[in-house]
């Protein structure tokens, strides 16, 4: 925690195409407040390229009986989940990883809640972070699209062309969600400052 308040953090001036990114998804036991951590994927990337050198994944440890309904969804059983990694293991190589880096994701309060959660129950502490949500980015880019499904990460990926992936791994979605912010930057002024976006995402 201390090494992530000192880190080196990107003034909201500069340009994204300057900032430093992490994108990050959790697979959880539904969407119940205090709901349980059971995936955490995220990679470290910037607008030029997304690779995959230093992307994670990793299954969270729970011992909970889980929601059927999730279990269906995401595939992580209790007995996966009963083998997974401790959860503050888990959270501090996010934090590490996280250290200076804006995070990005598809409905990013999702992830923040959860990260923050986490940690106010491991370390007693709020976590800032700095955030870009592809969602709400999209609904700004399109402001017009009907339907609830319509600005879901895989239908607005496509809008862009891209590939259709697997969902509901945390690695996959986190991947999806940086390949749509590039994406969605590729239709913006090349000198977009980080600062606009991160008021576009709350």
């Amino acid at each position: 925690m201390r090494e992530y308040a000192e880190a080196a953090w990107p003034h909201h001036d500069m340009p994204v195409a300057d900032a430093r990114l992490l994108a990050l998804d959790f697979e959880m036991d539904g969407l119940k407040k205090n709901a349980h951590l059971l995936q955490a994927g995220w990679v470290p990337f910037s607008t030029a390229s997304v690779p995959l050198e230093f992307a994670q994944v990793t299954d969270i440890r729970s011992g909970a009986q889980l929601d059927r309904k999730a279990v269906t969804i995401h595939g992580i059983g209790e007995e996966r989940a009963a083998a997974g990694q401790g959860v503050q293991d888990v959270t501090a190589a996010l934090i590490a990883s996280l250290s200076g880096r804006i995070l990005v994701a598809h409905g990013a309060q999702i992830e923040i809640e959860a990260l923050q959660g986490a940690c106010r129950k491991l370390f007693g502490a709020t976590l800032p972070i700095r955030a870009i949500c592809t969602l709400k980015l999209e609904q700004y880019l399109a402001p017009s699209m009907v339907g609830t499904g319509a600005y879901r990460l895989g239908a607005a990926r496509a809008r862009y062309g891209l590939p259709e992936y697997g969902v509901h791994d945390a690695l996959s979605d986190a991947i999806a969600s940086a390949e749509l912010l590039l994406a969605q930057l590729a239709t913006m002024p090349a000198d977009t400052r980080l600062g606009r976006l991160e008021r576009l995402s709350r």
